[in-house]
């Protein structure tokens, strides 16, 4: 009995030492209360109008005159602005381990919500719609339409959007109300079936 009860000890002492590198290894991208920063210790913004459409424009504080990327927030409809509410970087952190900052970034309403992901590369951006990857996935592991998770206050919600470093996974967990029992899905996504932000969202960012 004491050699059992020594062994689960250890067992237990080695799994509480592996947490703290893989506690590390991951990034919380979608905080529960999300509270967007117009400006961040990298970088600075500013909104700039381009035809009907109006954007958020990020510099790199470094280098004021040098676009880091921009997202579109809004539009003028027949002379009137319709924009987000809230819209601005939520997570600034190396997520890639390449040097330059990653970021991610927060926009939506009462109405709609979009999470996009900014993953530095050779001196430019990429941008990964969240919440389309997710959709995307679903479709994959069930074989039908995922809900809408830029829905706000629909039946399904994102409730905890990590990336794993260590893994290489983007890890999604949706708690779904569809149905008559509610259910917790984790999706785990490879960057291979990332899905690209449309032109509509990054207008004419790098």
């Amino acid at each position: 009995m004491l050699c059992v009860l020594l062994r689960t000890a250890l067992l237990l002492l080695s799994i509480s030492a592996l947490c703290p590198a893989q506690t590390a290894n991951t990034v919380k991208l979608y905080p529960a209360n999300p509270k967007p920063l117009k400006a961040t210790a990298h970088l600075t913004s500013k909104e700039q109008r381009v035809g009907k459409w109006v954007y958020q424009v990020f510099y790199f504080r470094n280098a004021p005159q040098q676009e880091a990327f921009r997202v579109e927030i809004g539009s003028y409809e027949k002379g009137q602005l319709v924009k987000d509410w809230s819209y601005g970087i939520v997570a600034e952190k190396d997520m890639t381990s390449d040097g330059p900052p990653d970021y991610v970034w927060y926009g939506g309403d009462d109405t709609g919500q979009r999470l996009l992901w900014f993953r530095s590369r050779e001196n430019r951006y990429d941008c990964t719609d969240v919440f389309k990857t997710a959709a995307t996935a679903w479709k994959k592991r069930f074989g039908r339409a995922a809900p809408d998770l830029g829905d706000v206050g629909g039946e399904a919600q994102a409730m905890l959007v990590t990336w794993d470093a260590a893994a290489q996974f983007l890890n999604i967990t949706v708690e779904d109300s569809r149905q008559a029992k509610v259910r917790s899905v984790r999706l785990r996504i490879a960057p291979g079936e990332f899905t690209e932000c449309q032109q509509t969202d990054i207008g004419l960012g790098h």
